[in-house]
């Protein structure tokens, strides 16, 4: 949007002598990823290639004292995706627009912002893909002696219609107690609601528990929902989401660690009766769980309604003092068992495979590469096709912040 750039332009122009008096500081990113994929279980369509790139740039204007205020753009497209090479398809637009107050052990958050909780499993930025999850609306967050208390609202649809029909809400409150230097309780609940309240209403109930003890990493979560959801008819909701994730610190120069995990997000056991099992994910950071290659991403349509389990483990290390590398293995299931059209029932989603490299040029600039591989099982065997997939990336990520 050339307005919105404009706008930015004499923003900052003015920042520079109008605020003077102000402490006024930039931030840009710039992040461009090559990504090659056959993902389709399909030997014969041959590869695929593409190159995604964002870019942000940001204001930040406070009094240095109460007062902050945020202003970030955002351009993220895929290269070549214009009509021709002289067009401009108007991808840029606002990312973030807020004030911030902070006042004692209070801070207030107003506006178009970012929100990330806890290990990023019910709430995160989703920072991997193009676009990052953006909300609307305000956060309150309050600091205690060994504890945070963070509540906020959100306006996830407005139709501008009569009775505010067809709108969307999504509240919550989160919390962080500190019982001990290494071991921290997070209960939390959130509530989803559509008008009307029939179309949806669910309510998120959960906690997650993270911490050490000595060499090893714990990260447990553990939620509920229940509610009503519209989806042809009325169903009462009623899904679990547990996952537990384990690692060994070796403590030694190159941060080697062994690390293993279970995740379970409950599936629809009956799609006849009046409940719904299905546990919704939708503002997770999908990335970060169940595989690099994406295939699980809203966990609903990813797995049929089946739900969805994930054993894994990986092993990490620095292989020179610039040079991370990660490799880790995915043993997908479903929890509620499919009927192949034989007859017989499986539970198989597949095998993934994944690794990856972070080369580290400066605190500014990063090299990511990778390659991942997917050995389909029954269920994707039939829905999917039979091929193994692959995908392959290379890219850099620069952040001056």
């Amino acid at each position: 949007m050339k307005k919105l750039f404009t706008l930015f332009v004499v923003f900052t122009l003015a920042s520079l002598s109008t605020f003077a008096q102000l402490n006024v500081k930039f931030e840009g990113e710039l992040r461009t990823r090559l990504e090659i994929d056959d993902l389709d279980f399909n030997a014969n369509t041959g590869m695929h290639n593409y190159i995604n790139n964002r870019a942000r740039l940001s204001a930040i204007i406070s009094n240095n004292d109460d007062l902050e205020f945020v202003f970030r753009i955002i351009d993220a497209r895929v290269f070549g995706s214009e009509a021709s090479f002289q067009s401009n398809s108007a991808n840029l637009d606002l990312n973030e627009g807020y004030l911030k107050i902070k006042k004692n052990s209070w801070e207030f958050i107003l506006g178009r912002q970012q929100a990330k909780y806890n290990n990023s499993r019910l709430i995160g930025y989703s920072d991997w893909g193009n676009t990052p999850i953006t909300f609307d609306g305000a956060t309150v967050k309050y600091y205690g002696k060994g504890y945070w208390l963070s509540a906020f609202a959100f306006r996830l649809a407005d139709r501008q219609m009569t009775s505010d029909s067809l709108d969307q809400n999504l509240f919550g409150i989160f919390s962080e107690f500190k019982f001990m230097e290494n071991f921290k309780f997070n209960p939390y609940l959130m509530f989803d609601r559509k008008v009307p309240v029939e179309n949806l209403a669910r309510l998120t109930l959960g906690f997650n528990a993270s911490g050490y003890f000595g060499p090893i990493v714990h990260d447990i979560d553990f939620a509920y929902q229940t509610g009503n959801i519209t989806m042809g008819r009325n169903l009462d909701i009623s899904a679990i989401m547990a996952a537990i994730n384990l690692e060994f610190d070796f403590k030694i120069p190159s941060k080697a660690a062994l690390g293993a995990g279970f995740s379970y997000y409950s599936g629809d056991k009956d799609a006849t009766d009046n409940k719904y099992e299905v546990f919704d994910n939708t503002y997770a950071t999908k990335h970060a769980y169940f595989g690099d290659m994406d295939y699980f991403k809203a966990i609903p349509a990813s797995t049929y309604n089946l739900g969805i389990t994930d054993m894994y483990a990986y092993y990490k290390m620095a292989l020179a003092p610039w040079l991370a590398a990660k490799v880790t293995g995915h043993l997908f299931n479903s929890v509620t068992a499919y009927k192949l059209v034989s007859g017989t029932e499986s539970n198989a989603f597949g095998t993934e495979i994944d690794l990856g490299f972070m080369a580290k040029y400066n605190e500014y600039l990063n090299f990511n590469f990778g390659a991942a591989t997917f050995l389909p099982g029954d269920i994707f065997k039939e829905k999917k096709g039979k091929d193994n997939s692959y995908w392959m990336y290379a890219g850099f990520h620069l952040n001056f912040k």
